[in-house]
């Protein structure tokens, strides 16, 4: 008896008179939109510049590990490109998922 009372009071908050589910668009709040975009501007550029910064270490550690035969930093070198690969990846996907999402 509860538990249909509680039921059928979400579902009134939830759903429209006609009984569809509303989803409205995502929207920013007033006079927010530009700074956020400068934002992610910033954020953008700052993971860009990471990740290239990542695999020229990396491609130095992997170059200086081999040139003096110090195998430990060729295998921290290995380990940072493929931190940077991964990072790039990511970098890509998370950019695809939230532009799907703000439009």
């Amino acid at each position: 008896m509860l538990r249909q009372q509680l039921c059928e009071a979400f579902a009134s908050l939830y759903l429209d008179p006609t009984g569809v589910v509303s989803n409205p668009p995502p929207q920013a709040p007033p006079d927010v939109e530009d700074p956020i975009n400068q934002l992610m501007a910033y954020v953008k550029w700052g993971v860009l510049v990471v990740i290239v910064v990542a695999g020229f270490v990396g491609s130095g550690a992997v170059a200086g590990g081999r040139i003096f035969a110090h195998h430990g930093a060729s295998k921290i070198g290995v380990g940072i490109l493929l931190s940077a690969l991964a990072g790039a990846v990511l970098y890509v996907g998370i950019y695809a998922i939230i532009t799907s999402v703000t439009g």
